[in-house]
């Protein structure tokens, strides 16, 4: 009789193994979906930035179309005075188109007096006409250039604006619970930010007597754990060493800085978070 062949008890089965493994993979897949999905109903499908840039937007459009309402009693203005400067050509026109019938009628206006006396009378009044609008139409020009000036600002698209530049925190030093506050450096001038609206602007040559950018360092300094962060323009640098080095060495204070591309409005919207 054949002996029987004995099993390889070194083999290891890994049909269990591989089931395991492609289970798993699934459950992971399937957790991965179903938070794609909640964070995407929670945010409409937008990122923050987005939703940012889109709130922005809405305000621009509103401003845009105040900015239309406002404009119409400027075209109204603009209108009249262009019908009063057409009426003082008409009337030169016709101051002209007088003194030539005077100068053709010069020979019968010698017999008769009574004729060349209304045409002379007639010109008298269309100069002294002429004067009085010359007199007014010469601030009336000035008003109109600056009228047209305005309504081409007016005419310009919110798209026009340079787009707000969004800062991201970054940096180990903007951590915990620090008190930031800001400075924005551009060429020769920096602008304190003291809220979210309200900034005042310093000369770069008055960093150092300037009372209301002291009083804000002295605010920073009497802040604890607070830091001064300064936002520095492309042309900004010569501002941002003489602010910042005075905040070094006369206050002692902890600074910062973060480079700000582009000319938009600053957003720190992100540091609020």
């Amino acid at each position: 009789m054949a002996k029987r062949r004995k099993a390889n008890r070194d083999e290891v089965m890994m049909i269990p193994f591989l089931d395991i493994l492609c289970a798993l993979i699934g459950v992971l897949i399937l957790i991965i979906v179903v938070l794609c999905v909640a964070q995407t109903r929670q945010s409409n499908g937008r990122t923050p930035e987005e939703e940012s840039l889109a709130r922005k937007f809405a305000e621009l459009t509103q401003m845009l179309k105040t900015a239309e309402q406002e404009s119409a009693p400027l075209k109204t203005r603009l209108a009249e005075l262009t019908a009063t400067q057409a009426e003082a050509r008409a009337r030169e026109a016709r101051l002209t188109e007088l003194r030539k019938h005077l100068e053709m009628s010069g020979a019968e206006a010698k017999t008769n007096k009574e004729q060349a006396t209304v045409l002379q009378k007639q010109v008298e009044n269309q100069v002294s006409q002429i004067e009085a609008i010359i007199r007014q139409v010469t601030p009336m020009a000035k008003e109109i250039e600056a009228l047209k000036k305005e309504l081409e600002l007016r005419k310009k698209k919110p798209d026009d604006k340079p787009l707000p530049v969004l800062v991201q925190p970054s940096g180990s030093g903007f951590g915990g619970n620090r008190k930031l506050f800001f400075v924005e450096t551009s060429n020769a001038a920096i602008t304190v930010r003291k809220g979210r609206t309200e900034k005042q602007n310093v000369g770069q040559d008055s960093v150092m007597s300037d009372g209301n950018y002291n009083q804000f360092l002295n605010q920073v300094k009497a802040t604890p754990n607070a830091m001064l962060i300064f936002l520095v323009r492309a042309d900004g640098w010569a501002s941002y060493n003489a602010a910042a080095g005075w905040a070094e060495n006369h206050y002692g204070l902890v600074t910062g800085k973060l480079p700000i591309p582009g000319a938009g409005e600053v957003d720190l919207s992100l540091f609020e978070k």
